[in-house]
């Protein structure tokens, strides 16, 4: 019994080793991109930043709103909340002549 507890233990240490190391994942830029823009995420790459940083690039299944793809900027690499959208949605305002009810 006490073999199993040591082992649980052991376990336990490692998985909050793990945890102190955390650093923001892929899943986490998509989850923030999916709730904040409606882009569409059809890839994401790393870009070259910072050591305490990150930097991310978002091609977008949306070009009508993001033709060039979105960055996203974190500025601290343990915590998802620091990341923000650096990218505006473009508004295309000359579209709007072309609807029955004309310009706004």
């Amino acid at each position: 019994m006490t073999e199993w507890a040591a082992l649980l233990g052991a376990a336990m240490l490692l998985s909050l080793a793990g945890a102190a190391g955390a650093e923001i994942q892929d899943y986490m830029i998509r989850r923030l991109v999916t709730l904040e823009t409606g882009c569409g995420i059809e890839s994401i790459v790393r870009l070259a930043s910072k050591p305490n940083a990150r930097r991310f690039k978002a091609t977008c299944l949306n070009v009508s709103s993001y033709p060039d793809g979105l960055t996203i900027a974190c500025s601290d690499i343990d915590d998802d909340r620091s990341c923000v959208v650096e990218t505006k949605e473009q508004e295309f305002k000359a579209l709007r002549l072309l609807q029955p009810d004309g310009p706004p």
